[in-house]
């Protein structure tokens, strides 16, 4: 991400939620009020300030970048950087430029608090690209280093004649709804069967992973495949699944639940990723808050996830 390193600075921070912002001050007893100053309407979470705050939509309304996707009231900042990750190759330096506004509209608003200085959208927006431009000008041959670099997990895929079964779980604490996320590929990465479904049931974050795994494994004997690795991107469950740690009995009933079931495949193992290397079915467990009820894909990659998947397959082919 070739982006000044002070902008790479406030990405390390609001990805990793620790932006002094009024919710994360509130959280650690430094503040009792944990309302946005600017506003004075919403808890100051960095999603909230940076998209959802009429300030914040007056800056994104004053430029020409448009989301190629819906930003979710209930994502992060991540979130949205990976979104933005995944539409890098069909957009090219649509990250940088939307990185650079976020950090102009964090800009914007200390200047409101600390000095009280107002600017209007489209000032913010010019002074953000303008200095990305004259950053990017000025270090036309430096390599491009960014958090994707940093951090490189990559999805492996299965052995020869194995599928892969990815799940993931998101909470919509304010809907009081579950979403639950299933990509089953094979050995070249190809989409064999997908699955996005809403629970409307207030579960925790813990329960809501199991829930994924549990119906992982179901969906999986549903389609047929017989040799399976399920993989999925809480460890806290991987480690319940192998009985290295003990997890809270209402999650451990569900992980012993679909032990049992696992036991009608061929073979069968359970694996442990990071989040980026499970980024399909992460994008379909947040899909789930637009779903009635569930929505499967068979022998089709869904067309939410076809940016996604094409750039884990091409990176795992310049791999090999």
């Amino acid at each position: 991400m070739n982006v000044p390193n002070k902008v790479k600075y406030f990405v390390w921070k609001a990805c990793r939620n620790i932006l002094a912002t009024k919710e994360n001050l509130r959280r650690r007893n430094i503040t009792k009020d944990s309302y946005y100053d600017v506003c004075r309407e919403h808890v100051e979470s960095t999603c909230h300030l940076l998209w959802f705050c009429g300030h914040a939509k007056d800056v994104w309304s004053s430029c020409k970048l448009s989301f190629p996707f819906e930003i979710q009231s209930t994502w992060d900042f991540m979130d949205v950087v990976w979104h933005l990750h995944l539409w890098e190759e069909a957009r090219p330096g649509i990250l940088e430029r939307a990185i650079m506004i976020c950090w102009g509209i964090w800009k914007k608003r200390n200047e409101i608090i600390h000095d009280g200085k107002r600017q209007s959208g489209l000032a913010v927006v010019k002074s953000s690209l303008r200095l990305l431009e004259d950053f990017q000008a000025a270090n036309v041959n430096s390599m491009p280093i960014g958090i994707w670099n940093q951090v490189d997990v990559k999805w492996v895929p299965p052995l020869s004649g194995c599928h892969k079964v990815n799940v993931d779980g998101v909470v919509f604490a304010n809907r009081k709804q579950v979403g639950l996320g299933v990509v089953i590929r094979d050995e070249a990465g190809q989409v064999t069967a997908a699955l996005s479904k809403k629970l409307d049931t207030p579960l925790g974050a813990l329960k809501a992973e199991a829930k994924a795994l549990e119906i992982g494994v179901s969906f999986a004997m549903e389609v047929g495949i017989r040799d399976v690795t399920f993989e999925g991107d809480s460890l806290a469950v991987c480690n319940a699944v192998h009985g290295l740690a003990a997890i809270e009995p209402s999650a451990q009933n569900i992980v012993t639940g679909f032990l049992k079931l696992v036991q009608g495949f061929r073979t069968f193992e359970f694996s442990h990723t990071k989040r980026q290397g499970n980024v399909p079915a992460h994008v379909l467990a947040q899909h789930a808050t637009n779903v009635e009820d569930c929505v499967v894909w068979l022998e089709e990659c869904p067309g939410l996830l076809e940016s996604a998947c094409w750039h884990e397959v091409t990176s795992l082919n310049n791999y090999e």
